[in-house]
Parts: C-alpha cells; sequence; structure tokens
C-alpha cells in the first residue's frame, strides 16, 4: 500500500481567477470564517492553476483536508466545487469512474 503525507484537490472556481495570491487570499478567508484563527494557520500549496483559472489543485496535510474543503467549499464568491480529491496525485488525472 502506497502511503501519503499529503493530500490533494481538485477543485473548480466560478468565477474564474488566474492570480495564486487571490486563490490563497480566498481559501484562507474561508478558513478563517470557517474555523477562526485555527483554521487560518493551515498550510496548503497550490500545485495548478489552469490557464482560464477555471480549476486549481491544492495539497494539504492529510489532517486538514476536510477543514480545507468544508471551508472552501462555503465560500460564497469565488464559488469553489470538489472535483476529485485523493491521496495519489495521479488519480486526479482521471475524470470518470471506472466501472
Amino acid at each position: 500500500m502506497l502511503t501519503s503525507t499529503h493530500h490533494y484537490l481538485h477543485l473548480k472556481l466560478q468565477p474564474k481567477i488566474t492570480s495564486e495570491l487571490s486563490i490563497r487570499q480566498n481559501i484562507h478567508q474561508a478558513l478563517l470564517d470557517f474555523f477562526g484563527i485555527t483554521g487560518g494557520s493551515i498550510h496548503l500549496d497550490i500545485l495548478w492553476i489552469s490557464d482560464d483559472g477555471s480549476e486549481i489543485v491544492v495539497r494539504v496535510d492529510p489532517r486538514d483536508a476536510r477543514n480545507v474543503l468544508a471551508a472552501a467549499t462555503s465560500s460564497s464568491s469565488p464559488k469553489i466545487q470538489l472535483v476529485k480529491e485523493s491521496h495519489f496525485l495521479p488519480s486526479l488525472l482521471s475524470r470518470n469512474p471506472i466501472f
């Protein structure tokens, strides 16, 4: 079994944002609003932003993944939706599950 020290979130943004700083500030503000000072101290890395700014991939500690997801998806501006999440970064490449 592969173990990972990271968790990856593939998120969709509406409206589109191409600035890493703006995205980081929006997620940080959502964490502060949702969890207060404790949530604001959660570290995250933005690994990828689509060319048009509609999607991002974020890396977080697995223990913080649920908090980041809860805060980010509760944000109304920008609206952030989960596309996919995984402990294994390459698995975010597949869009549709295979049955």
